[in-house]
């Protein structure tokens, strides 16, 4: 089987939760057409699940491959760059400040991603710059306070223009130091908020 598909040679658990996390994405997407705020957030935050669990195993099992990172690259760009800024467009505004906002955000997650790509075979223990999950969580943050609890929409123009500037800069946040844990507190508590919302 492998010998007419060779891509199927990278199948292992890791990449298979890679995968799950764009399926995940991929729901976003239909609730995103059927204008169901609650429905692409659910799916958003499964996937920055995804995100966590796919690194853990790999380095858990020893299955950390290049095809994995380049995976992982895109599977963060779709779902955590594009699906939030069509997310804005959406539900908050599509005039030309905020095309210019998710232009500037989703330049900076894939410049993010690309430069990762590159550095990643030198072991770290931090991120340089915020990382593209936790910029999703926090644009996300912003559109639903926009949508649910009437934060001004002009707000998320600077918002998604900051997060763009964190993704590429100098900022370092250690891999499960300080900053990462409020991060992923910060995801849990937006899940149950959404949740039970």
């Amino acid at each position: 089987m492998r010998k007419y598909f060779p891509a199927l040679q990278y199948i292992n658990i890791p990449n298979a939760i890679t995968t799950t996390g764009l399926v995940f994405g991929l729901c976003a997407c239909f609730f995103l057409t059927a204008g169901d705020i609650k429905g692409i957030l659910i799916c958003l935050l499964l996937a920055s699940l995804m995100d966590l669990m796919d690194g853990f195993f790999a380095k858990k099992l020893e299955q950390q491959t290049r095809f994995g990172e380049y995976a992982d690259s895109l599977v963060d760009f779709t779902v955590c760059c594009i699906i939030p800024a069509l997310m804005l467009l959406r539900f908050v505004g599509s005039e030309l400040i905020f095309v210019i906002s998710i232009i500037i955000y989703c330049v900076g997650g894939l410049w993010r991603l690309a430069h990762f790509n590159i550095v990643a075979s030198e072991k770290r223990d931090y991120f340089t710059g915020l990382p593209v999950p936790g910029a999703m969580l926090l644009a996300t943050m912003l559109t639903w306070a926009a949508v649910k609890y009437g934060l001004p929409a002009w707000i998320c123009v600077p918002g998604f223009i900051l997060l763009g500037i964190f993704m590429v800069s100098y900022i370092k946040i250690k891999k499960f130091g300080v900053g990462h844990k409020i991060l992923c507190a910060l995801d849990l508590g937006f899940f149950i908020l959404i949740v039970v919302s």
